[in-house]
């Protein structure tokens, strides 16, 4: 459960919606893949710290959803970096009252709230 929780959260994260300009606007996952494979130089996209910081934080969510039994720590500090952001982006969309940019952040705050869920309230299993 606690793993399938944390794949709600890597992949609802990437589904985040951005806006710049005008007309220009993008997911976050071609965002990333734009920095990654079609930039000259990556060590200058990632130079940036909203570009770094949740881009750790997917990695480390990525790394516990393969683990058998995820590290609370890691999985706080995994939500938390990308969360900054996801949360940048909900008051930039309520600010500015574009109901794409803000519901585009929904989908992430409710799967955080759920992995924080499962990891407070999940009975453990005694055999």
């Amino acid at each position: 459960m606690k793993r399938l929780a944390l794949f709600f959260v890597f992949v609802s994260f990437l589904f985040c919606y951005l806006e710049w300009g005008k007309d220009q606007s993008s997911f976050v996952y071609e965002v990333l893949y734009q920095i990654l494979f079609k930039q000259g130089d990556p060590q200058n996209s990632f130079s940036h710290p909203l570009v770094l910081l949740p881009f750790v934080g997917e990695l480390i969510l990525l790394f516990l959803v393969f683990q058998k039994e995820p590290n609370k720590r890691w999985t706080y500090i995994g939500m938390l970096l990308p969360g900054i952001l996801v949360l940048f982006l909900l008051f930039i969309g309520v600010i500015s009252q574009n109901i794409k940019i803000a519901a585009s952040t929904v989908p992430f705050l409710l799967s955080a709230g759920w992995v924080i869920w499962v990891f407070r309230y999940e009975k453990k299993v005694m055999l």
